[in-house]
């Protein structure tokens, strides 16, 4: 694979002088041709310990906007990153494929180019970026850690299954372990119903308006601040409208899933202006049923997996069960409480809480000790 830095200029722009961090820019070239860049961020003696970031599922860019204080923490990557160089470490970060990083509105987007996303070059971009960072023309790397959020680490698994060289570490955030398949299924058929039991603070298996109203948002249903199907008409949930919930929730699912399976596996999705992939990625949450826990488990490496016990996307009983022994003594699984998908008050949005922002941080220093 060929390799192809941007500039390793040593007049490279700082970030922080006085912490003496560069941003290292690069492009390297996937394994269909296509262009990905990024940057690296460093200090100039951190480039024995390097932290790789892999994004969930969305038109991120590097810096990963998936926030709504309006402030910088907003971007969890860039907020991440500077932590980590603060700590002796460099981070790689890299823009998903068709992004154009700081275009704004349609001109972000190379439209030919985000179209061809697959779940196959997914693996192949990420792999592309692994090794720069590993390869004496990159950064040289002696230590990685990758660091993957959501639908990242279906990427890292999938790397890993394809037989990449293993990291030093990984550590996960939101992160699949059960089937693409089985989580969107869950978030299609399960969460609604898995959220009104939560609601039920009294437990007497009865879910009223009064609790929705006080509970809602702190549940992973609430990722969507709709509180309106939340509101049963009578006041009231019972088991019995629960259960006809989830039957109705898998009549919808069925139907997606015949919809998405008609389509062309080339069509771009979810349309031809602001293309994220090819079809033939979304339908692969229909039909792929490995789990990602079995193909990270090649890599006999120290593993940490966060997660929020109000997580919209990814239940973390869940992926702690289909985890099961396959990691050994290598894994740690920590459960926050209060927080969500990105580990934030929110069920979905970021910013990371501060303090476990900082303790990932901790965990990669840890890994890759200066």
């Amino acid at each position: 694979m060929r390799l192809a830095c941007i500039a390793f200029v040593v007049a490279l722009a700082a970030v922080h002088a006085e912490a003496q961090t560069s941003v290292l820019p690069f492009e390297v070239e996937s394994a269909d041709g296509a262009t990905i860049a990024g940057q690296a961020d460093a200090r100039e003696y951190a480039r024995r310990g390097v932290v790789v970031f892999v994004a969930g599922t969305g038109l991120f860019d590097r810096d990963v906007r998936f926030g709504r204080t309006g402030t910088p923490r907003d971007l969890l990557f860039a907020d991440l990153a500077r932590r980590m160089t603060a700590r002796g470490l460099a981070s790689v970060r890299y823009d998903r494929r068709g992004l154009r990083y700081g275009a704004t509105g349609a001109s972000a987007i190379d439209v030919e180019v985000a179209a061809t996303s697959t779940t196959t070059s997914q693996r192949e971009d990420l792999a592309a970026v692994y090794d720069w960072a590993r390869a004496p023309e990159g950064l040289g790397a002696r230590c990685v850690v990758i660091f993957a959020h959501s639908e990242g680490l279906l990427h890292v698994g999938r790397l890993a299954a394809a037989g990449a060289s293993a990291p030093t570490g990984i550590i996960a955030m939101g992160g699949l372990l059960e089937s693409p398949k089985s989580v969107l299924r869950w978030q299609l058929t399960e969460r609604d119903v898995y959220s009104l039991h939560l609601m039920d603070t009294n437990g007497d298996g009865r879910v009223t308006n009064a609790e929705v109203e006080v509970s809602y948002r702190n549940t992973p249903s609430g990722a969507f601040d709709m509180i309106g199907p939340f509101l049963h008409p009578n006041g009231v949930w019972t088991s019995e409208d629960l259960a006809q919930l989830r039957s109705n929730q898998e009549r919808i699912y069925e139907q997606q899933r015949a919809l998405a399976l008609a389509e062309d596996d080339n069509s771009p999705y979810p349309n031809s202006q602001t293309p994220m992939a090819r079809y033939s990625w979304w339908k692969s949450w229909f039909f792929d049923d490995i789990p990602v826990a079995s193909q990270l488990a090649g890599w006999r490496v120290p593993m940490t997996f966060h997660y929020g016990d109000r997580d919209s996307q990814v239940n973390y009983q869940r992926q702690r069960a289909t985890a099961g022994n396959v990691f050994g003594a290598q894994a740690s699984f920590i459960v926050h409480e209060g927080r969500g998908h990105s580990l934030g008050e929110h069920p979905l949005f970021g910013p990371i809480d501060t303090a476990i922002a900082d303790q990932i941080a901790d965990e990669a220093a840890t890994t890759c000790p200066p």
